[in-house]
């Protein structure tokens, strides 16, 4: 009885300790690139865009850019489909990107 307990106390505490984390949230949209970027140390790049179809608001986000070749090939003032993500209160991170209409994409 006492071995039932305690796996089952065990099993309770994982299950508690491994939903408690940062939320994670993930956005796939057209976006409009406006602004490029990055820091004084190279490190960190990153885009800002809005999506050009919310029609009530433009709201700019910036989006980190990991790969620099990814950055490079990026142009300001084109539109894109982009998939991009974030865990909790830290900047969005590019996932995906595509040329709008672009069917050969390698995905």
């Amino acid at each position: 009885m006492k071995r039932i307990t305690l796996i089952t106390m065990a099993f309770m505490l994982f299950i508690v300790g491994c939903s408690f984390g940062e939320l994670k949230t993930s956005a796939s949209s057209q976006i409009t690139v406006v602004e490029k970027d990055y820091s004084d140390d190279y490190k960190d790049a990153w885009i800002v865009a809005y999506d050009p179809n919310n029609s009530t608001k433009k709201i700019a986000i910036k989006i980190m850019i990991k790969d620099p070749m990814v950055w490079n090939l990026i142009e300001t003032n084109k539109t894109y489909f982009a998939a991009y993500y974030r865990e909790g209160n830290k900047p969005w991170e590019l996932t995906q990107i595509a040329h709008l209409g672009d069917e050969k994409m390698l995905r």
